[in-house]
């Protein structure tokens, strides 16, 4: 026989509607043969615990009644006593409805009450309950005491935070699941957890279940005036205040406001694979989904993405993200196709290379429409050798001074390649008729490139007509034809510059005023920000520059950390480069925590043109360890300085940054 426990009335209920379900209910439940007994309401008029005893459970929402005495309370009272009976004994034990339960009655005149009260509700669909722990002085752990205390106790704690009221009151918001039944927490199971919480002070504990929202409540949240919900799966979250930092830009989040985002992820799928996100959005969850609907997907837009090599290291599959593994990156100078580092922000594009037309157009051009054969045979071959960096090279870094956002890259999201096509410049102002007076009559600043997947950059006017910046519009790669997975048919080649500029699928070109919309130039995605700034609420983005050039940089690929040698003398090699066509000066290494250093032999790529310097220099150093040192662990840092005299700074602390960009402080091993 199990017992359910009515903690309160429902609420809202008209004193006349109480007078017809009183009497409803009251004759229902003394047609029952197996109730017992109940309990009476206490003279206050508030509704106390009731317990009744069924073969069934049921559960019954929470609320107070108003005090008073009058005959409207009295009968109000008798109403909600009754309708918790009444709704106790119709619900049959195949019912999906859990049992609620409060631990803890209140007993009036009781003069030592516990310290920890937990009441639990329990409804229809609910996959987890809140714990609420209401503080009078909190204290720094009591949050992971408690966390480590439900643990302890068999729950599953998916998310926990605080909410303060004042400098010492605090709510402690738990939310949880039995991790033996993957469902809310029992009565059994919460007096087990209110007694253990009893422990940890005079705190006042709370377990209840999320509250349900219908889809079409939800639609109706789709401004910051009445907040911004969306749904996942079973629940229902508010992001209003995470829309200024969405790393993808406020207006591609937007599209699923009011919405279900499960349509959208499909395509952006590297928010489940590297569970950032979902984690993110836990801290969101507001409620469960009344009446979720399965949310036709339709073919994984994914599936015609090419083959990857095993090699790779892999932060997702979909979209592809995947880097060099150190024992292969230096293998060559000229990185071999296969083991390219991959940087998709959506499905590889499908094109048929026959039927592609470029089309350029903007202020200042004539409108033209090119196929690959015309760029093939009216236009001079060029070939450029460049390194292309991703922008959140050596993430992982930064994110060891603080988490970031975005892919915990290693050092290996840098390649170099030997690209084959014709100069942008070229295509630009002998087929687009653009000339440097019509840039500067119509006061053009930047050239935006429109990619198939969607994906949209610009770079500099400057840059995109100098006849020593070598932009190129490439089709081949290493000799190669330029596959899907590169950009294939048509990529920009923007050499010096951040690796997002480096446009692939390229289908049409733009001259404009201003800079590329979306959040791969305009939002926070490739925007470098103080250290300071840990929320970008009320910062005018518009105000801090993209990135372009990129800063000197040196990493060390041998030996690797962990590596164990009886030799007197360390073999050290790695690579150097630097954005904006900027040579290495000289690489510098150091066994000592930069005591002493010792000048590296710059090898492949040390003889480039020195303001031309668009790929990487690799380089060599032989360091003798230090008498003091031999036996023992050392750290073997590296630094390089380019041609204009810049340097990498010391610390990743000084340029740590909210979405972990431009990491180029001393690399160790």
């Amino acid at each position: 026989m199990q017992s359910a426990i009515a903690s309160s009335c429902t609420r809202g209920l008209r004193f006349d509607a109480a007078r017809a379900q009183a009497a409803r209910a009251l004759a229902r439940a003394s047609r029952r043969r197996d109730m017992r007994g109940m309990h009476g309401l206490n003279a206050a008029g508030t509704c106390r615990v009731r317990v009744f005893y069924f073969h069934t459970a049921a559960s019954v929402a929470p609320c107070t009644l108003p005090g008073g005495e009058d005959s409207s309370a009295k009968l109000y009272k008798l109403g909600c006593l009754a309708l918790a009976a009444g709704v106790a004994g119709v619900v049959t034990a195949g019912s999906s409805w859990r049992q609620v339960a409060q631990c803890e009655p209140i007993e009036i005149g009781r003069a030592k009450p516990s310290p920890v009260r937990c009441e639990t509700t329990v409804v229809q669909g609910s996959a987890n309950s809140i714990i609420m722990l209401d503080v009078e002085n909190d204290h720094p752990g009591l949050l992971a005491e408690a966390s480590d205390l439900l643990k302890r106790h068999k729950l599953d704690v998916k998310d926990a935070h605080i909410s303060t009221d004042g400098p010492f009151k605090a709510r402690h918001i738990y939310t949880v699941r039995d991790k033996a039944t993957g469902r809310p927490i029992s009565q059994d199971k919460l007096e087990e957890v209110r007694k253990a919480l009893e422990t940890l002070g005079q705190v006042e504990c709370t377990a209840k279940a999320w509250p349900c929202y219908t889809m079409e409540e939800v639609s109706k949240h789709t401004s910051k005036e009445n907040r911004i919900w969306v749904t996942y799966k079973d629940g229902v979250y508010d992001i209003t205040d995470f829309i200024v930092n969405h790393p993808g830009g406020s207006d591609k989040i937007m599209l699923a406001a009011g919405k279900a985002i499960d349509p959208f992820w499909r395509i952006y799928q590297q928010h489940e694979g590297r569970d950032t996100a979902v984690q993110m959005l836990a801290k969101m969850r507001i409620g469960d989904l009344a009446d979720p609907v399965k949310v036709e997907l339709g073919d994984d837009p994914y599936d015609a993405d090419p083959e990857r090599h095993p090699g790779l290291i892999f932060h997702n599959n979909k979209p592809c993200n995947a880097e060099l593994p150190p024992e292969m990156l230096m293998d060559s100078w000229s990185t071999p196709n296969p083991v390219w580092f991959i940087r998709h922000h959506h499905p590889v594009p499908v094109t048929d290379p026959d039927k592609y037309r470029l089309f350029i157009e903007g202020e200042g051009t004539s409108a033209v429409k090119l196929s690959m054969e015309d760029l093939k045979t009216r236009f001079v071959k060029r070939e450029v050798t460049t390194t292309i960096q991703c922008g959140g090279n050596r993430r992982s870094d930064l994110n060891s001074v603080e988490k970031t956002s975005g892919i915990p890259w290693g050092f290996g999201a840098i390649s170099t390649a030997t690209w084959g096509g014709v100069a942008l410049r070229e295509v630009l102002m002998h087929c687009g008729g653009l000339s440097l007076e019509a840039v500067e009559w119509n006061g053009l600043k930047h050239v935006i490139f429109h990619a198939l997947d969607t994906m949209q950059a610009s770079i500099p006017i400057e840059k995109a007509l100098s006849p020593y910046g070598d932009v190129l519009l490439a089709y081949e790669m290493n000799g190669e034809p330029l596959s899907e997975e590169h950009g294939s048919p048509l990529r920009l080649i923007v050499p010096g510059v951040v690796g997002v500029r480096n446009v692939k699928w390229v289908g049409r070109i733009e001259t404009s005023k201003v800079e590329a919309e979306g959040p791969w130039q305009r939002g926070i995605a490739y925007k470098g920000l103080s250290p300071m700034i840990k929320d970008v609420t009320g910062i005018d983005l518009d105000t801090v520059a993209s990135i372009q050039e990129m800063p000197v940089q040196s990493v060390i690929v041998s030996p690797k950390p962990g590596t164990v040698t009886e030799l007197d003398d360390i073999e050290v090699k790695g690579f150097a480069w630097s954005g904006g066509g900027r040579g290495i000066n000289r690489v510098d290494v150091s066994i000592d925590n930069g005591r002493t250093w010792t000048t590296a032999d710059l090898k492949e790529g040390s003889q480039q043109p020195p303001s031309r310097a668009w790929a990487w220099t690799f380089w060599e150093a032989s360091v003798t360890v230090p008498e003091a040192y031999r036996g023992g662990e050392v750290t073997v840092l590296c630094r390089a300085t380019d041609t204009s005299y810049n340097t990498q700074p010391e610390r990743a602390e000084p340029i740590w940054n909210l979405r972990g960009l431009n990491c180029n402080c001393w690399h160790h091993v």
